[in-house]
């Protein structure tokens, strides 16, 4: 009987002994003696001769059947022979200075992966407080799991919004669809001190970086990967195309006094019906500088759709000339910034490496916070998500985690 509840609870072969055990309406209480022999933590050397027999003390074991499991153990002192000094006995799923076992806070954590910090107290019986201080001590963003020696890297660096205009840093492994970590803010500093603790291994294995159209990170880059090729994710080109088109439309309604319908200039032309075709041609007959605008962007989607980097080249040389022609000073603004950036623009027809991934992380990190409410703690916030995205199956090997 005793063997049976020990293997019900998940406490068999790690040498305890039941003593006893009580129940009530929500919780179970199991009174186990550790069989286990004394290690001294310093010399690792065996001892008999105890110095301190202590109390009793009430270790939350988890919960299952509909109970929470509670375990009634002892912390004994011994005294090492060979070092001459006093230790405590460290039981086999718990560790010092904790009121939880391991099984407990893994069963925390597989909680917290699906559920908000409030649900996970009501389920748990346990504060907020401690549900953030399991997920601090077994997720760590510093550290990594790269890709298998040999094999080239190719980085996706994106931010998305923490909370209200308040950015973070999101890298992945765009070639291995695999993500690395979240940086907690989106400052340069940040980046390079990331960029700057990567092995030297590890950079010369680092052949592409896919970012948006942002500077700092570019800088960032350059500076801490000088060997990597830089590209432009293209999703981020067609984004600033469309929100250009959009201001421009926003203008010419205003002046013009007319509503013109926003869907209209940012779906792709294909996707159109003939009908609404129609309504284009007929509001860029209208408006004038809309029409320039509208057709450099689905220029630049059709620029996309080029197969050869020479070919283009070409074409995007030409698009950034035709820009010098017009009269909007924003148009030659738009043509100033796709010079800029044209070198990095091209280098996407090398291999084609796009930020999608990044993205879709990004999807997966918006649901994870609609499940969870909203955050405040921007280092709570890293750390649940990193707990979300990675497979449950694989993050007890990853070194973000550890027993």
């Amino acid at each position: 009987m005793s063997q049976s509840i020990l293997v019900i609870f998940r406490l068999q072969g790690l040498g305890y002994a039941l003593q006893g055990w009580t129940s009530s309406e929500d919780e179970v209480l199991l009174k186990v003696r550790d069989t286990t022999p004394a290690i001294c933590p310093r010399c690792h050397q065996g001892s008999r001769q105890r110095y301190e027999k202590g109390g009793w003390q009430k270790i939350y074991h988890g919960a299952g059947f509909g109970w929470r499991i509670y375990l009634l153990v002892r912390r004994e002192r011994y005294f090492c022979p060979l070092c001459r000094r006093p230790f405590t006995k460290i039981h086999p799923l718990l560790a010092p200075w904790r009121r939880r076992t391991d099984l407990a806070e893994r069963q925390l954590l597989t909680s917290l992966r699906g559920q908000s910090f409030k649900s996970v107290a009501e389920k748990e019986g346990i504060s907020y407080g401690i549900s953030r201080r399991v997920l601090q001590r077994w997720v760590d963003p510093e550290k990594l799991l790269w890709r298998e020696q040999g094999e080239e890297i190719a980085l996706g660096i994106d931010g998305h919004s923490f909370r209200g205009t308040r950015m973070v840093q999101t890298i992945t492994d765009v070639r291995s669809r695999k993500p690395l970590t979240i940086l907690p803010d989106g400052r340069k500093d940040t980046l390079c001190r990331f960029l700057g603790n990567i092995p030297q291994e590890i950079k010369g294995r680092i052949k592409e970086v896919c970012l948006d159209m942002d500077h700092l990170v570019l800088a960032s880059v350059e500076k801490h990967l000088p060997e990597a090729e830089v590209v432009i994710d293209h999703f981020h080109v067609i984004q600033d195309a469309n929100r250009r088109v959009d201001e421009a439309r926003k203008i010419e309604q205003d002046a013009h006094h007319i509503l013109i319908p926003r869907k209209l200039f940012l779906v792709g032309q294909e996707k159109l019906s003939p009908g609404q075709k129609k309504k284009v041609v007929s509001y860029c007959e209208k408006c004038p500088s809309l029409k320039e605008f509208y057709w450099m962007k689905e220029a630049l989607r059709s620029f996309y759709r080029l197969k050869n980097k020479t070919v283009a080249t070409r074409r995007l040389k030409d698009l950034i000339e035709m820009t010098r022609f017009c009269e909007d000073a924003a148009m030659l603004h738009w043509g100033r910034m796709l010079k800029r950036w044209s070198p990095y623009v091209l280098n996407f027809f090398d291999n084609r490496t796009t930020n999608a991934y990044t993205e879709g992380i990004h999807t997966k990190i918006k649901m994870i916070k609609r499940v969870s409410f909203g955050f405040r703690n921007v280092q709570i916030y890293v750390r649940k998500v990193l707990l979300c995205i990675f497979p449950w199956a694989l993050l007890l090997s990853l070194p973000h985690f550890s027993s």
